[in-house]
């Protein structure tokens, strides 16, 4: 088994309706011949897991491109359809300029033989920025080998048990799947790390708020507490002193009368004296 070289595969490609149109007609293209490989486009089917409808998109003229984020997965179909003959097997990959940014495609690397109809691809944007693809261009590469034999007839690729057999839009089958649970990839586990983080720093601030009014509360309440304490005891010694702070002022006071009345008979006396010297 050896997979055909850019002359082969161009001789292959253009006698023979393997690449085909909407119409079904050969839309062969020299000029997308790499090496050994021919390149396939985008169509204008696309699922993303993170589309907020969770429906398939239609890329137009008008709105061309898809853009797959991060540790997010996308259904890619190309526009494009391909009629592998029963005497060859196809192998398919991604482009390396998109490999290189971190898109894998995790469908399969093969087409068998006589499989017709659109390719689909299941891909994971394994890199750290967004995937912007454009339809029409060109990011699907498939080869092809000979086999040694054809295809039997009880063996060939068919409709009946191959469901992928004529596929030319995106099954609802396969959005399904997608669809089920949650999506466990380390970027999404990452996103998940990062919100509980920013959720425990928002709790974290809202306990040290919480803890400094009740500090201060406390505090306030505690002060209170203690001048309270103080004015309460004060006002027993107060209760306890008054009395004879009161009997002390009473003694005063009689015996400033008493001094009164002695320092004026005294008075009255030297005046009498005075008056009998006088005489």
């Amino acid at each position: 088994m050896a997979f055909l070289g850019p002359e082969s595969l161009k001789e292959l490609l253009s006698n023979s309706p393997i690449i085909l149109d909407d119409d079904n007609k050969n839309c062969y293209d020299e000029n997308r011949i790499e090496q050994a490989c021919y390149a396939l486009s985008l169509g204008v089917e696309v699922y993303r897991t993170d589309n907020k409808d969770r429906k398939i998109e239609n890329l137009t003229d008008t709105n061309r491109t898809v853009e797959i984020n991060p540790g997010q997965f996308a259904l890619l179909m190309t526009k494009e359809f391909v009629d592998v003959p029963q005497n060859m097997l196809a192998f398919i990959s991604i482009k390396a300029k998109n490999k290189l940014k971190g898109l894998i495609n995790v469908s399969g690397f093969h087409v068998d033989p006589g499989f017709k109809g659109r390719l689909l691809f299941s891909v994971y944007n394994a890199g750290p920025s967004t995937i912007t693809l454009q339809t029409g261009d060109p990011y699907f590469l498939i080869w092809f080998t000979k086999l040694d034999k054809a295809t039997a007839l009880n063996d060939q690729y068919n409709k009946k048990e191959n469901h992928h057999q004529g596929q030319s839009t995106i099954k609802l089958d396969y959005i399904d799947a997608l669809k089920r649970g949650e999506l466990a990839s380390p970027h999404a586990l990452l996103d998940k790390i990062n919100k509980n983080e920013n959720e425990l720093q928002r709790v974290f601030w809202a306990l040290g708020i919480l803890i400094a009014i009740s500090v201060a509360i406390f505090g306030k309440l505690w002060l209170d507490n203690n001048k309270f304490k103080e004015g309460y005891e004060k006002a027993i010694e107060d209760q306890v002193y008054l009395p004879l702070v009161e009997k002390k002022l009473d003694n005063f006071v009689k015996d400033s009368i008493s001094l009164h009345k002695i320092d004026s008979l005294i008075s009255s006396r030297l005046q009498k004296q005075k008056n009998v010297n006088q005489k």
